[in-house]
């Protein structure tokens, strides 16, 4: 446990950090912050290999899907903001990683399976992971992009000296992460029905429809980009309504078989 308080902290430093030099509130440090969170990666990584066991489907609660999810988050922006040097999401992902960490000491987690892995539904849980954690970082994207258009319509030149890309850099980065998240998410749709059992079966029906509503809607903002121009709030609005219904299709069912009827 002692991993897991070290991994919050570490991320809270960093996320707090990252925050103030987004803002200019803080010089450079960037390094040194990003570092701190990818320490804080290391440690999490470490402290859930330890105290889960992550070999067997059924111990897959919300609380470790949460950490799990989180997690991939937490590398995914570090990775992209080293190809993009975009810092807008970095210190969001974080701080929100390190609550989901620090949900280790509030809720108790039981193992309660012998069920293992085959590779054909890690290979459709790893697909459905990536393109959950490509299409949130898009999302998120798509705020920064209309926070920075409302400060310049507002001639508010003063959003120019953030450490920011510029808004043409944004939505380049926004559509090639919604056409790599849509393709992961459409192929693991496809896996799903070739290799899982009961995909559209009770307990399972609910999951794929929203699943494959929210890919038609993310499917939907690329080509209304490409052929109508949208931009700004339609794209936020359909994106956010994107990852929403996808939200509730992969942590609907557990927060309800976990949280709600438990506590009824």
């Amino acid at each position: 446990m002692s991993l897991a308080i070290a991994a919050v902290l570490a991320y809270l430093v960093s996320a707090s950090g990252l925050f103030l030099r987004l803002f200019n509130k803080l010089d450079k440090q960037t390094n040194l912050l990003l570092g701190t969170g990818g320490l804080a990666v290391v440690l999490h990584a470490i402290y859930l290999f330890g105290a889960f066991d992550l070999s067997h489907q059924h111990s897959y609660s919300l609380l470790l899907v949460c950490n799990i999810f989180s997690l991939f988050g937490s590398v995914l922006v570090l990775i992209f903001y080293s190809i993009s040097k975009n810092l807008f999401a970095v210190p969001m992902v974080l701080l929100f990683t390190a609550f989901v960490c620090l949900g280790n000491f509030i809720f108790a987690d039981k193992v309660t399976s012998s069920a293992m892995w085959a590779i054909e539904t890690f290979l459709h849980i790893s697909l459905a992971l990536v393109s959950y954690g490509i299409l949130t970082l898009a999302t998120v994207l798509t705020y920064q992009y209309s926070f920075l258009a409302n400060r310049l319509k507002h001639h508010d030149l003063s959003v120019l000296s953030l450490p920011m890309p510029s808004l043409s850099s944004i939505e380049h980065q926004i559509v090639g992460l919604l056409k790599v998240g849509s393709l992961c998410l459409a192929t693991s749709i496809v896996t799903g029905f070739l290799f899982m059992e009961n995909f559209l079966g009770s307990g399972q029906a609910h999951k794929t429809i929203l699943t494959i509503i929210s890919f038609f809607i993310f499917v939907a903002v690329i080509l209304g980009h490409q052929k109508q121009g949208w931009r700004g709030k339609i794209v936020v609005g359909l994106t956010t309504l994107g990852i929403g219904l996808l939200t509730m299709g992969y942590f609907g069912s557990r927060f309800i078989r976990e949280v709600i009827l438990p506590a009824s």
